[in-house]
């Protein structure tokens, strides 16, 4: 877990802000599915790691029958309940509805900074601060050439790739995904996911990283969930995460 004692030049918080920077930062473990019927979501903190159900369980129509059917359940932690419930504070939606689906199939949560290729990363990877909501196709699904895993572009899962391309190419974004990419500003979206300070500098410039991958690059991705989780701390849903947290027994009311 990165804690408040971590921070190097970061901004200054207050004490509510500070629990739910140590939130936002605390890795996550996916624990098992929450049931339909009978739903138990649970959410529960034990030392410094966060254990969470996941509802999200996608039902299929079998072409041949006719009738529903599921997968395998698999475990993802950037749609675990907890996950879930963060992004409806950030993004103002309902994400999984009571019979495990998305409300809306184009979109769903996904991780900013995996480790595909910096497996160093492990341990500390799976927290809120690395999560965002984006179009299936660009993450979670990733069958579009504008995708965060682009091989047409040679993104490779790198979110400083990524942000290059949506910058330089966002009116392909605004075509393609416009529902997401609701207005022609590569501003808005970087300002509605979180990303000045960590990903992007003020002046909307993507911070560069990949061209040269070493010990260091680890340490500058872990340098931005943190400040990721500081902008999303300090930021107009600092009250509703906090409640939030609250509500979970995560924290407890000051």
């Amino acid at each position: 877990m990165i804690t408040i004692e971590e921070m190097e030049g970061g901004v200054s918080m207050n004490q509510k802000q500070k629990q739910i920077y140590e939130i936002l930062l605390m890795p996550i473990v996916c624990t098992k599915h929450s049931g339909f019927e009978d739903k138990k979501i649970e959410v529960k903190k034990r030392d410094n790691l966060i254990s969470a159900t996941q509802s999200y369980w996608t039902e299929y129509i079998d072409k041949t029958t006719g009738k529903p059917f599921r997968y395998d359940f698999s475990a993802d932690c950037d749609m675990s309940d907890f996950a879930v419930g963060f992004y409806k504070i950030l993004y103002k939606l309902s994400i999984v509805d009571n019979n495990g689906n998305l409300v809306d199939k184009e979109f769903a949560g996904d991780t900013m900074t995996s480790v595909s290729k910096l497996p160093e990363l492990k341990e500390k990877y799976h927290c809120l601060a690395n999560f965002w909501f984006i179009p299936m196709e660009l993450g979670r699904k990733s069958n579009s050439p504008l995708s965060k895993t682009s091989n047409t572009y040679q993104i490779q899962d790198f979110m400083d790739r990524f942000l290059l391309l949506v910058k330089f190419k966002f009116g392909d974004y605004h075509k393609n995904f416009g529902r997401y990419f609701k207005a022609n500003s590569f501003k808005e979206f970087v300002d509605k996911n979180f990303l000045v300070g960590s990903y992007v500098d003020e002046n909307y410039d993507v911070i560069e990283y990949s061209h040269s991958i070493d010990e260091s690059t680890v340490e500058h991705l872990i340098d931005c969930m943190k400040k990721r989780a500081e902008a999303i701390a300090t930021s107009r849903c600092c009250d509703d995460l906090w409640d939030y947290f609250v509500s979970l027994g995560l924290i407890e009311r000051l």
